[in-house]
């Protein structure tokens, strides 16, 4: 599952609202992490809140993306 690191406060409240009127299963984690599947992270893809190229990566890697 891709995680998404949002650092804007306003897009991560987007993106958490988003993802709650989408239902499903995602996670939180510290520092504005999102643990999504990819149907969400496309649909975050399409309301503009993560980047198209090179937005999420695998989990259990260790770099992840700032937004």
């Amino acid at each position: 599952m891709p995680t998404v690191q949002i650092a804007d406060d306003r897009t991560y409240g987007k993106a958490i609202g988003l993802l709650l009127e989408m239902g499903g299963i995602f996670r939180t984690k510290p520092t504005r992490q999102l643990v999504i599947g990819p149907a969400q992270l496309q649909a975050l893809r399409v309301a503009g809140l993560v980047p198209n190229a090179d937005g999420a990566r695998k989990r259990g890697q260790k770099k992840t993306w700032s937004i």
